[in-house]
């Protein structure tokens, strides 16, 4: 024979499930509490003290400025070298243009001045004074009156001396009668070997008489 077994009616009381879901709500808030704990302090730990940070941000204008105030005096030291600089460039450049000057009014001065002009009288009588002195000497003939009379003495004679070298224009300036015609014959004779000239030339020269 079977028998059937009695069934077990089981009543859950409403009571007990409540509490249930207020222990399981009580978990899940305090879990949310320790967690949010939790990462306010991680925060708190994370963020960095805003002391340290303006500290930081003072030293890092100070050492931006330092950079600036050092880029201002190089900048002030680059100025200056370059003013020095442009001072010598400008007084090499006054003393090229002052040398170029100079030489520019030399070369003027050489090209504008008047070339020496030149004493062919005096060149000529340093040259031949003396040799036509002798010439004339040479070719000197004693008068016999002034011989027999012992007249002695000096005659100045002045003529001049043509380019081709004879004479012309012979005058006696002083000295005895007796002698003034043998000096100018004397004269005569002796230009054929006078020195010419560029240009005549009026000459004075003395001619004496000695009797040994």
């Amino acid at each position: 024979m079977i028998l059937d077994e009695p069934k077990i009616v089981q009543k859950i009381s409403l009571n007990h499930i409540e509490l249930e879901k207020k222990q399981v709500v009580n978990q899940l808030t305090e879990e949310k509490s320790i967690q949010e704990e939790i990462k306010e302090q991680v925060k708190e730990e994370i963020k960095p003290e805003p002391k340290k940070e303006v500290v930081k941000k003072e030293e890092n204008k100070k050492v931006q400025e330092k950079p600036k105030e050092k880029k201002i005096e190089k900048e002030k030291i680059v100025k200056k070298e370059e003013v020095k600089e442009q001072k010598n460039s400008t007084k090499e450049e006054t003393v090229k243009e002052n040398i170029v000057n100079n030489d520019i009014q030399k070369e003027t001065k050489e090209l504008v001045a008047p070339k020496p002009v030149i004493d062919e009288k005096k060149e000529y009588l340093e040259k031949h004074l003396a040799l036509i002195r002798d010439l004339i000497n040479q070719n000197v003939k004693y008068p016999l009156k002034a011989r027999k009379l012992s007249i002695q003495g000096v005659v100045t004679v002045r003529f001049k001396i043509n380019e081709n070298g004879t004479v012309e224009n012979i005058i006696i300036v002083d000295g005895h009668k007796f002698l003034q015609n043998a000096t100018i014959e004397a004269i005569e004779e002796a230009s054929r070997n006078f020195p010419k000239t560029n240009k005549t030339i009026e000459i004075q020269i003395p001619i004496e008489y000695k009797l040994i």
